[in-house]
């Protein structure tokens, strides 16, 4: 499987099928899965990359993280502990920083330990420049 489900490719475009091919490679094993999520931002890549890229901000982007705190120098293998609001099936998350490409705008982590039910799990994010109603946007 190639991360983007068995349809091949989900309503997804030729271009956005493609980065995923690229930069989003996982073969699943046995018990486990993968997915892509294709969001189309109105913003240019720059811009967001600046907030996505920060490591030890994901509270930032990500609206059920109210705290975190980095231990390393946001270097790859740089650990995160992040908490998660109420609400979730977590309270606690432990990932590490296994990518950070700023050339390539790549960010990937992958979940070490912490209270929750997600075993083996990684991560890849990945921007990509497009134009949204004649204007820079972002998927």
């Amino acid at each position: 499987m190639n991360g983007i489900g068995n349809d091949g490719g989900g309503g997804l475009s030729n271009v956005e099928m493609e980065y995923i091919r690229r930069h989003h490679r996982h073969e699943p094993g046995e018990n486990q899965c993968g997915s892509a999520l294709v969001k189309h931002i109105r913003a240019p890549v720059p811009q967001v990359w600046s907030l996505v890229r920060r490591f030890d901000q994901p509270q930032k982007y990500k609206p059920f993280v109210s705290r975190c705190v980095v231990r390393g120098n946001l270097e790859i293998g740089s650990l995160r502990e992040v908490d998660v609001k109420s609400g979730l099936p977590a309270t606690t998350s432990t990932e590490r920083l296994e990518l950070l490409d700023d050339n390539e705008h790549l960010l990937s982590i992958r979940i070490i330990g912490g209270d929750h039910r997600l075993r083996n799990y990684s991560s890849i994010m990945s921007l990509h420049p497009e134009i949204i109603d004649g204007r820079p946007g972002s998927h």
